[in-house]
């Protein structure tokens, strides 16, 4: 499932607000967290279980083809989790168990860490915001 990005973008167009409002409102800050939000960026993905500001649990994935070894990185809201380093392939997920309310306007990201040559290079970092 996509974010709510797309109905807050709808609303926006029918109450009148102009197309450069509109990509301005959208450039400025990241989706809604709602129940089932996702969204990816680079190779890693980020998905919010809740709804409103009860967050239940935040995951990190990698896409399609975007295997890679070493770590994930979740944080925001007072969150701030690193997954163990191995090889995160396709449909494997780093999950940290949240299971309460998170700050209005909280921004959760996950960012994937390739180890290559003793250093870590950035796999992407995908964000959700949570809010009422």
């Amino acid at each position: 499932m996509g974010s709510s990005v797309g109905v807050n973008v709808r609303w926006l167009a029918r109450a009148g607000v102009s197309a450069a409002c509109v990509g301005a409102v959208m450039a400025a800050g990241a989706p809604t967290a709602l129940a089932g939000a996702a969204g990816c960026n680079g190779r890693t993905c980020i998905a919010v279980d809740g709804s409103g500001l009860r967050v239940e649990q935040v995951s990190a994935s990698t896409t399609w083809g975007g295997d890679f070894t070493g770590h994930f990185h979740i944080w925001g809201g007072g969150l701030d989790q690193n997954s163990p380093t191995g090889f995160w392939g396709y449909h494997q997920k780093y999950t940290v168990r949240v299971g309460r309310d998170l700050p209005n306007r909280a921004v959760l990201c996950a960012e994937g860490w390739e180890h290559t040559n003793g250093g870590y290079v950035s796999r992407g970092r995908a964000c959700e915001e949570v809010r009422f």
